[in-house]
């Protein structure tokens, strides 16, 4: 009988990172429920990370326990715990998690649109209420409009030459330096390298906009 070698292979995974500044379940429970229902598809099965870095002390399994539970039966699937690694990651070791160290940091403000030897997906057609349009191991080109309840995403950058009235989900594969680029922003919620930011929380402003990461939030300068 031969020996079945296992090859592993690396691939960055886009995860929301949920904010844990109650340990409270059932306060934690309709927080998560008001984030959800902004966009249900964005967090439908998506892996999750419990962001800790509001306590200065350490937590116990039986404080943590449920609230992984709430997010397993809101359809998350939390698999990691993020925060002070001093007073944490052994949380995450009796846990059974694993532990994510976020690495901050802005993209340059010059930085390019469109990273190079990345392919460009064009849409030239309206995207409908409804539609999904996913542009793998690429940047998404939409020459027309996004209608509200549409959903566009891609693992590189995401320009749309027109309005942007629906999601936008760039750098799906977790590229941090991706951006949102549209001409009318109209849309319902942005998501850049599994962060996101939803319409209620846009800055005031219209027109051309511009989407990026600046340190772990999403900044939208109207151009």
């Amino acid at each position: 009988m031969n020996d079945a070698q296992l090859r592993l292979r690396g691939r960055l995974v886009a995860s929301h990172q949920i904010p844990v500044a109650t340990l409270a379940p059932e306060i934690f429970e309709q927080q998560l429920a008001v984030t959800i229902s902004k966009a249900p598809a964005l967090f439908k099965s998506a892996p999750c990370v419990l962001d800790l870095s509001a306590w200065d002390q350490a937590l116990t399994p039986d404080q943590i326990q449920p609230l992984i539970e709430t997010c397993r039966q809101s359809g998350l699937v939390p698999f990691a715990l993020t925060g002070d690694k001093k007073l944490q990651h052994s949380l995450a070791q009796e846990l059974n998690m694993a532990w994510v160290d976020f690495k901050t940091g802005s993209a340059p403000k010059d930085a390019p649109a469109a990273l190079p030897g990345r392919n460009t997906k064009v849409v030239t057609t309206p995207v409908r209420s409804g539609q999904q349009i996913y542009a793998r191991d690429a940047n998404l080109l939409v020459t027309n409009l996004v209608s509200a309840g549409a959903e566009i995403a891609a693992d590189g950058n995401i320009h749309v030459l027109g309005p942007l009235r629906g999601r936008a989900i760039a750098g799906a594969s977790g590229d941090r330096l991706c951006e949102v680029v549209c001409q009318t922003m109209q849309a319902e919620l942005i998501s850049i390298a599994g962060l996101y930011l939803v319409q209620d929380d846009f800055p005031a402003g219209d027109g051309t906009a511009r989407c990026f990461l600046e340190e772990d939030s999403i900044r939208i300068d109207y151009l």
